[in-house]
């Protein structure tokens, strides 16, 4: 009975991409959909959202197959990203540093709890990278992938928006900008967009996550060193 909430959230999922398809708006976004669709669910009614969360471990265990999934679009575009691999390097090296150093000033600016500090410094990676990183820095996993997910919406939702009005247009920088900062879900709306915006946001996820990885303990150690 349990394993009904697994076909709900796929009958969820592919419902509101085929009612959302006519649409154009950036709001009309199935994961975004379906998410509300299931937060309402469990706000309104009995049901249990933790045998829902068991029910459907199994999309967990697929997310690090899917990042590696990631690899076919790079491939098809592997002399375009070969030609402009130290460009590339260069732009998601900034990125990572001046998203995680941003992303914790604000927060320096309205709480100084170390945990939560943590648990938002590796916002723009996948969720298990993300986790991890949380987890073994002293933060709370559960709410670092809270906020991945939401950072990665807000990239799906507005992303691109963003990106032509600041007149940025090119399909690569398009791509790199996405997964740099919208890690996966952002990847899945470059992909949406075009190979080539899908290609190079795909690299940006994978080595902002290396970066992220690599870094993160010197933000750690420069953060515990602020807050003595």
């Amino acid at each position: 009975m349990i394993y009904l909430y697994l076909v709900a959230t796929i009958v969820a999922f592919l419902s509101a991409k085929k009612i959302l398809a006519r649409f154009s708006h950036p709001l009309a976004n199935p994961l975004l959909v379906s998410i509300l669709f299931f937060m309402a669910l469990f706000s309104l009614t009995p049901l249990s959202f933790n045998d829902y969360a068991h029910a459907n471990q199994g999309f967990v265990w697929l997310l690090e197959p899917a990042v590696v999934a990631l690899a076919l679009p790079l491939f098809n575009q592997v002399i375009e990203i070969r030609a402009q691999l130290k460009a590339i390097l260069i732009s998601c090296t900034l990125g990572v540093v001046i998203g995680i150093t941003s992303c914790l000033s604000i927060i320096l600016y309205f709480t100084d709890d170390r945990a939560l500090l943590i648990s938002l410094l590796p916002k723009s990676v996948t969720s298990p990278i993300a986790m991890a990183i949380a987890n073994q820095s002293g933060g709370l996993p559960a709410l670092a992938a809270a906020v991945v997910i939401a950072v990665g919406l807000l990239g799906a939702i507005g992303g691109f928006s963003l990106l032509n009005y600041c007149k940025i247009t090119n399909k690569q920088a398009q791509g790199l900008a996405m997964g740099c900062s919208a890690h996966a879900i952002g990847t899945a709306q470059a992909i949406a967009q075009g190979r080539e915006q899908g290609a190079f946001s795909s690299l940006a996820l994978v080595i902002s996550g290396i970066l992220t990885a690599l870094l993160a303990p010197l933000f750690v150690s420069a953060l515990d060193y602020y807050l003595r």
